[in-house]
């Protein structure tokens, strides 16, 4: 029998804030594990201001982006793909990427992590999760 997942509410302000350049350049990006909540996948929200983003880096797994506003570049292996809201952007497993809020307003967009966990490594060698 499966793992019965109850319903349940996860304010915003309760998801785990992740500090780096988009939170240092006044932007916003928000976790949930999926872990904690018996979910195979996890996701982060995040509120990217204008020329801001994060730095090239790269999952095990696909990451699927859905915009909700603004305008963003992707750049995934070396292919730019601009897309704005209402756009999905899918990166393969192990692809290095990285986008910017390409727009004048800030870009508020969803990722979804095929892990329970997120994992992500980056072109300096670092790694999170």
């Amino acid at each position: 029998m499966a793992h019965r997942i109850e319903p349940r509410h996860i304010p915003h302000h309760e998801l785990d804030l992740i500090h780096g350049p988009v939170t240092a350049d006044g932007g916003e990006v928000r976790q949930l594990h999926g872990e904690t909540h018996g979910l195979v996948t996890s996701v982060m929200i995040s509120r990217i201001l204008p020329g801001s983003g994060p730095p090239r880096h790269r999952h095990p797994y696909a990451e699927v982006f859905i915009l909700h506003d603004g305008q963003g570049s992707y750049e995934v292996e070396g292919a730019r793909v601009d897309a704005v809201a209402g756009d999905i952007v899918i990166v393969p497993p192990d692809a290095w990427h990285s986008f910017t809020n390409s727009g004048a307003t800030p870009l508020r967009h969803v990722a979804i992590h095929e892990r329970a966990r997120v994992e992500s490594e980056f072109e300096d060698g670092t790694r999170r999760g």
